[in-house]
């Protein structure tokens, strides 16, 4: 009796797993399957920063004060427009030669 429950136990899972394993976040990646050059700008910086991660955050100025003294550090300067247009660049560059790949295959 006991095997007959481990093995219902184990099947359910077995047949659950698919969708226990459902990543959201590809769920997004697919809404946004269009064409780098059909995005808007705003929709361009969302998916280049997704994929940059925090490459495109701004920068927090070093402060010993705040280490020394235990303050909160300073808030984070932005990039400047030509950082950023280096990063989208980068994240352009790299999805090109992720679709070069596919292309490959």
């Amino acid at each position: 009796m006991k095997r007959l429950i481990l093995s219902l136990a184990a099947s359910v899972a077995l047949f659950a797993a698919p969708a226990l394993a459902h990543d959201p976040k590809a769920a997004v990646d697919g809404a946004s399957a269009k064409l780098m050059a059909e995005m808007t700008d705003t929709e361009l910086h969302a998916h280049c920063k997704r994929l940059m991660g925090h490459r495109m955050d701004g920068r927090v100025p070093h402060e010993h004060s705040a280490e020394k003294l235990g303050h909160a550090p300073p808030p984070a300067k932005p990039l400047s427009a030509a950082e950023m247009q280096v990063q989208h660049e980068k994240c352009t560059a790299i999805m090109a030669k992720a679709s070069a790949g596919l292309k490959a295959k």
